[in-house]
């Protein structure tokens, strides 16, 4: 009872003063839904991090899940630390900030793991890489398509090519290119690396606003180049968001990955964020800004578009049928996949607020029940 009234008072104190904090000291980077939603998902990061570190205190995680979950929680908390900290002391200079970093890594993520997992974080996760032959094909699949990614955003910063809509979402589809085949072969892993490079995501936006060598101007102009029109406040959080909405089925699905390491027996509600926003919104942005002629009432958006946006995930549901990755064994999973499609594009196409947050969680939702 006392733990319960503690955990409720710390929650609401907290998610209080952050949203304020948010709202004044970032003004344009959220909307009051969007504020809301981020700032209730760091309260609970930080809530389930507490409950989870006091757990394994004197109980060691075992599986690869549960210490890829500390991981996670505990290095986003020394992220946080360090934007916080950057933030309280008004550091500007590289040299200050690269030794505040190095130091509150240190001493709040690698100390503190090395008790919690009775090992050397670092070392684990390179364990993790080197000795097992399916993780190695995943993560060279990915740094391939990484590079793809890294050498089309500088080919575009030295034309000096402003993108438009239709050249971001090919981001989306690099992102279900990366995702599909780590949920399909290596879950923990892609849970892992989701997590760390979403903590990366922040580290880097620090560096961009701070104009801190060798990425501070680069990732400036990589912003000017690829910028989309809502990131208009100091953070852009557009990035962020496509990277979270994708993977958050995997981080808040119980138990994603089997004991085979692979999500195929639950994989249909873990494909949400890849189905919405990697495919359908891309679809929708392609062929609405191309052949759209009929627009919904109040809206920018098209009819043709939304269209678009059911088709490309029907299509994309009946290839992985086809390939055997992906089972519907009945008429209900049929209907409620059809279901969730349908009241997804929809969404998308009224929504004005930032759908690579809201799609994913709705489908989730229509989903799992």
């Amino acid at each position: 009872m006392a733990f319960s009234i503690w955990s409720a008072i710390f929650s609401t104190i907290l998610y209080y003063k952050l949203y304020i904090f948010i709202l004044e000291k970032l003004p344009k980077c959220f909307t009051l839904g969007e504020a809301a939603v981020c700032t209730q998902s760091y309260t609970l990061l930080l809530y389930f991090t507490l409950v989870n570190v006091f757990q394994h205190v004197e109980k060691t995680p075992t599986t690869v899940m549960q210490m890829s979950t500390l991981t996670i929680q505990v290095g986003l908390f020394g992220i946080s630390t360090i934007i916080f900290l950057t933030y309280l002391c008004g550091i500007r200079s590289p040299t200050k900030f690269y030794i505040l970093t190095g130091s509150v890594f240190v001493f709040t993520v690698l100390l503190p793991l090395e008790i919690l997992l009775k090992k050397n974080a670092l070392l684990w996760i390179l364990n993790l890489f080197w000795d097992d032959l399916q993780t190695n094909k995943v993560v060279l699949y990915w740094t391939v398509f990484s590079l793809v990614a890294i050498v089309s955003v500088n080919k575009r910063i030295k034309e000096a090519k402003k993108a438009t809509t239709a050249v971001r979402k090919i981001f989306h589809v690099l992102t279900v290119a990366v995702f599909v085949p780590g949920l399909v072969y290596n879950c923990s892993f892609l849970y892992l690396a989701s997590g760390v490079i979403f903590g990366i995501f922040f580290l880097l936006e620090v560096l961009r606003i701070l104009n801190v060598p060798p990425l501070g101007q680069a990732l400036q102009n990589g912003l000017v180049i690829f910028g989309d029109e809502k990131d208009t406040g100091i953070i852009a959080l557009t990035p962020m968001y496509l990277l979270a909405g994708c993977a958050l089925p995997l981080w808040i699905h119980p138990a994603p990955c089997d004991v085979t390491n692979s999500a195929t027996f639950s994989l249909l509600p873990l494909l949400s964020g890849l189905l919405t926003i990697g495919i359908g919104d891309t679809a929708a942005s392609i062929v609405g800004s191309r052949f759209g002629t009929h627009h919904w009432h109040g809206s920018k958006k098209t009819i043709e578009g939304t269209i678009a946006c059911v088709v490309s995930q029907l299509l994309t549901i009946c290839f992985l049928i086809f390939l055997d990755v992906l089972k519907l064994p009945t008429t209900k999973d049929h209907v409620k996949t059809v279901v969730a499609i349908i009241m997804t594009s929809i969404l998308e196409a009224k929504t004005d607020q930032v759908d690579n947050l809201a799609l994913p969680f709705v489908m989730y939702l229509v989903l799992i029940v």
